[in-house]
């Protein structure tokens, strides 16, 4: 009893206090996530510094950050911002022709026409129903998912800011000491060297093959969104379609954002063919390249089935948002190895 309590309190004590960090470092989560996805593939780039400085470790890690930072985030966030204020103004455009003017009359037309030809049929009652109604709740729903993405939103706090200086601090972090803080966490795993390494083997080929995975769509689905945009006749398919690139780099809304709302302002515009062809060919083509070839690019890096990879991409998605896209497929394939090491050792 005098042995076991002793132990006993210190690992209660040592629960509470790795809880009370977590609600501490809560909110610098998901920028200190960010960074670390950034420092591991952009790891190269460090290890290159570093032959260039001589091993001068401080030197490189600033040079390292400050390369990436100009030479990827600056870029990316440009390119999402520009996309997101041109998003909220088409969805606000296309809120104010279902509100009031000749369009709003169109469908109003068309919700009578429908209720009067429910009312021949038996049985059937459409009297609830209001079409420019509907519309405007799904248009305001997706509208005020683009806002919380607009810089028009988050420059009117620090949030953005504070964020974006956390993740440069956290990427300078972790290029000056993360093999060091790598090592000091994987000394508090008590497992083999060998299964840790395995384990750090999945981590890494997991954050990289994403990483592969998000670039690769990111510029497959920006040239078929080019291609949808010259076949509807929309004005500058190459210059939308490059900024598609950066835009569907957002999980989830990145590529229904580059084609609902255009194709939803050429039907209200009195463009059914073309704004249907959009809608359709962005629902069948641009998003199943998203389910298609994401999987195939982590196939060869990550040990996993690419049915249960993509139900991780989803899933993981659903579960915990933006940042599911990666800790979706790391919690899978650390389970495979781990799975993978209980069988090697203990079967």
């Amino acid at each position: 009893m005098n042995t076991w309590a002793p132990r006993i309190a210190f690992l209660v004590l040592l629960v509470f206090l790795m809880i009370g960090f977590g609600v501490i470092i809560r909110p610098f989560l998901l920028p200190a996530l960010a960074a670390l996805i950034i420092a591991v593939i952009c790891s190269p780039v460090n290890r290159v510094f570093l032959r260039l400085l001589r091993g001068r470790k401080r030197l490189a890690a600033l040079a390292a950050t400050c390369v990436v930072t100009l030479c990827i985030l600056g870029p990316l966030s440009t390119l999402i911002s520009i996309a997101a204020v041109n998003s909220v103004d088409a969805v606000k455009s296309v809120i104010r022709n279902l509100q009031v003017g000749q369009i709003a009359q169109a469908i109003d037309r068309i919700n009578a026409w429908a209720q009067e030809a429910a009312a021949q049929v038996p049985g059937l009652q459409l009297e609830d129903l209001n079409i420019r109604a509907r519309l405007l709740e799904i248009v305001s729903s997706i509208g005020s998912v683009l806002y919380q993405y607009s810089p028009k939103f988050f420059t009117a706090t620090l949030t953005m800011v504070a964020g974006a200086v956390l993740i440069v601090i956290f990427l300078f972090v972790f290029f000056l000491d993360g093999a060091r803080l790598c090592s000091a966490l994987t000394s508090l795993i008590p497992l083999k060297d060998e299964h840790k390494n395995i384990l750090l083997q999945e981590i890494t080929s997991v954050i990289t093959g994403i990483f592969a995975g998000m670039i690769a769509t990111a510029f497959v689905q920006g040239l078929l969104i080019g291609i949808g945009y010259w076949i509807a006749g929309i004005a500058n398919p190459l210059v939308w379609g490059v900024l598609a690139v950066g835009v569907t780099l957002i999980p989830v809304i990145g590529g229904p954002v580059m084609y609902v709302p255009p194709a939803v302002a050429l039907m209200l515009g009195g463009h059914w063919y073309q704004g249907i062809f959009l809608l359709l060919y962005g629902i069948l083509i641009v998003s199943t390249a998203d389910n298609i070839i994401k999987p195939l690019a982590l196939r060869g890096r990550v040990n996993v089935h690419p049915v249960l990879l993509a139900l991780a991409l989803v899933g993981g998605t659903l579960w915990i948002g933006a940042a599911g896209v990666i800790i979706g497929p790391m919690v899978v394939a650390l389970m495979l190895a781990m799975i993978r090491i209980y069988r090697k050792e203990f079967l």
